[in-house]
């Protein structure tokens, strides 16, 4: 096989060339029309990308969804996509059948070859291009197997280097060839909000042309429970400033900031309505609605937004294709509850998101001590109707951890409704509440293991000053889960007492089997993200925290900010900073501002921003005023290394002390 030497991207005359070992003449292909050069620009970016690297690794693509739409909207002309989904779905078209082809050649031409006759009667016609020529070319268009949106331009695999591989526009090379490209698309991007400064003044922030790619080499499982004190990194005697900053808009199409959906159904369990007239029933048509959830995240055909991001949705009528729009998913399902005494109603509708039609409704009239059996039997019948295969595992699984007595089952549900609250109060309230159903079920599994997560909330929230007892109370109580039903493992709550014993490599183990158990389930996955965030897997946290952020598309703000701090590890400043600013913007007067505002500090001053670095420092200090470096190592989540060190010496050098 000829071997490959160089490869040439030139971005203005949208060409590349390569160059063969023993041959004069090179192989030229031209994008020769508006609508060809956006799948040139494509191939230039990952270049880029990879140059940014440092080494040809994956590129997420995803990430880049803002510059490639601006490419497209720039490239292509009248071919340009109207529809985001309609981007991606070309995108990957283009990626795995049709620019491999270099004979067809479907998206560009071959320069100085010929075109020859078709294999058969109507077909088109070929260029002739050597066997070797063919290979080279194909191999170049490479995608992870396991997360096919990962895409890398393989030059190792025709054994040339990074250095052999260039980007050219006149006489700029590399990075300053591509960023003098993107200057010159027509179409601006919207201009970056900017963050209010303590004096009144504005700091400008302009916005990343992208977001940085990084190296990955295959895609990781996914994490997480809702743990905001994963990230906390001190014990905190703070202020709050008068910050303002507006939240987002609630008619942004919350569509642009999620990922394209896969082929598998893709729907959103909306809150029941409580019909039974009683506010304290409140708790019962929401825990029916949240097992439902729970019931179908475990079925791993299945799509299933998260209750952080269906639930917003309580107590406002607006029309199902607006709230499937807004979640990104095909179906909804609604319904309503009442209970009168020993007897409990349900009635159910799925509702195909795209222009409100009922697909299947039923309604359901039983004892209260049919419930378990009635929750299966929605469960069963909503696959049913989507046609979605029920493995073995998933049916049996349905069932998990049921109490004995229903009345346990109801305190259960009290103790959940609490628990989201995540306040001293609502944890104390949440604890009572699992305890009673223990008192009348201690066979209850899941109620330990959610009595242990609230001990865990009083050690990660800083409620307690006793936190080697606390810890020993929700072992405890894990091991009487695990005794309870040793079938159904608390994967998560393992997790993450291993991460507060510092057993970083057991909170990764229990996270991953987590995210197996619920594959679907947001918190798992952001539970992962965490666990591999400490451990220092930065590119796979990242990932993790990406797919947490999917499954829950309105944004947790401990989402969004726990992927800013991977992606400062994994050395992505310029992809962190907007993320860091949405928590503040959305958060302002919160414990989450100060977090952010730290990873702010870090990410300017790692990327040679000194200014809004010691910008970013002086918010530190104004939201906490005891904050010194050595607490902060001290106390600090992160192992000794080189991560924690990286951090500590920003901080330093941004005027922190």
């Amino acid at each position: 096989m000829a071997k490959l030497e160089t490869i040439q991207c030139d971005l203005a005359e949208y060409k590349i060339t390569l160059q063969f070992h023993g041959r004069n003449s090179p192989l030229v292909v031209h994008f020769d029309t508006p609508s060809r050069r956006f799948y040139f620009s494509i191939i230039a970016l990952i270049i880029a990308e990879m140059k940014k690297q440092g080494r040809p690794g994956f590129v997420h693509m995803h990430r880049h969804q803002d510059i490639l739409s601006r490419l497209d909207r720039s490239l292509s002309g009248k071919n340009a996509s109207k529809h985001v989904e309609g981007m991606w779905a070309k995108i990957k078209m283009a990626w795995r059948h049709r620019l491999p082809d270099l004979e067809s050649a479907a998206l560009f031409k071959v320069l100085d070859r010929d075109l020859i006759s078709p294999y058969e009667k109507g077909g088109k016609y070929r260029y002739q291009c050597a066997e070797a020529e063919c290979d080279a070319w194909a191999g170049l268009f490479s995608y992870d197997e396991n997360n096919t949106w990962r895409f890398k331009f393989a030059v190792d695999s025709a054994s040339v280097d990074l250095a052999d591989m260039s980007i050219t526009m006149g006489d700029l090379r590399d990075n300053s060839a591509w960023g003098e490209f993107i200057k010159r698309l027509r179409i601006e991007p919207p201009a970056d909000k900017t963050l209010n400064e303590p004096g009144g003044a504005t700091a400008p922030e302009p916005v990343p042309e992208d977001r940085v790619g990084h190296r990955r080499t295959r895609k990781v499982l996914w994490g997480g429970a809702a743990v905001v004190a994963a990230v906390i990194i001190a014990v905190i005697v703070w202020r709050f400033a008068v910050y303002k900053a507006p939240g987002p808009s609630d008619s942004i199409d919350l569509r642009n900031a999620v990922y394209p959906l896969g082929d598998k159904p893709s729907l959103a369990v909306l809150p029941f309505d409580n019909l039974t007239g009683d506010p304290r029933q409140e708790y019962f048509s929401d825990g029916i609605a949240d097992q439902l959830i729970t019931s179908l995240s475990q079925e791993p055909y299945l799509y299933v937004t998260a209750r952080t991001s269906s639930f917003t949705f309580k107590g406002k009528p607006l029309p199902a294709q607006e709230i499937a729009a807004k979640l990104g998913v095909r179906y909804l399902i609604e319904g309503s509850v009442q209970r009168d005494k020993d007897r409990v109603r349900i009635n159910v509708q799925l509702i195909d998101g795209r222009n409100g039609n009922h697909i299947w409704s039923n309604s359901y009239d039983r004892d209260f001590s049919d419930l378990f059996a009635l929750q299966d039997d929605i469960s069963m019948a909503v696959m049913a109707a989507l046609n979605v295969q029920i493995t073995g595992y998933e049916a049996g699984a349905l069932k998990h951890s049921r109490p004995k007595n229903v009345k346990a089952y109801e305190h259960y549900l009290k103790g959940l409704y609490y628990h989201l609250g995540r306040k001293r109060d609502d944890v104390l309230k949440a604890r009572r509440f699992f305890e009673e159903a223990i008192q009348i079920d201690p066979n209850f599994g899941r109620a330990y293991t959610w009595l242990a997560n609230t001990y865990l909330d009083e050690i990660e929230l800083r409620l307690t000053t006793q936190r080697e007892k606390v810890l020993e109370k929700a072992e405890e109580a894990v091991s009487k889960a695990l005794a309870a039903d040793p079938d159904y493992p608390p994967y998560g709550t393992l997790s993450r007492i291993s991460r507060i014993k510092k057993d970083l490599d057991n909170a990764i183990l229990y996270a991953r089997k987590g995210v197996q158990q619920g594959p679907t389930d947001s918190g798992q996955h952001y539970m992962l993200c965490v666990a591999l965030h400490l451990g220092e897997k930065f590119d796979e946290a990242v990932d993790a925290c990406e797919t947490a952020l999917r499954l829950a598309p309105f944004r947790p703000v401990n989402y969004v900010m726990q992927l800013g701090w991977s992606l400062v590890g994994d050395r992505q400043y310029d992809a962190s900073i907007p993320l860091f600013k949405e928590v503040i913007d959305r958060s302002p007067q919160s414990f989450f501002a100060y977090i952010a505002f730290k990873g702010l500090t870090a990410a300017y001053e790692l990327s040679d921003r000194h200014a809004d670095a010691q910008w970013a420092a002086q918010n530190v200090m104004r939201m906490n005023p005891n904050f010194t470096l050595e607490s902060e190592s001290r106390l600090s989540p992160a192992k000794e290394g080189p991560f924690k060190k990286r951090i500590m010496n920003a901080y330093r050098d941004a005027g922190l002390k």
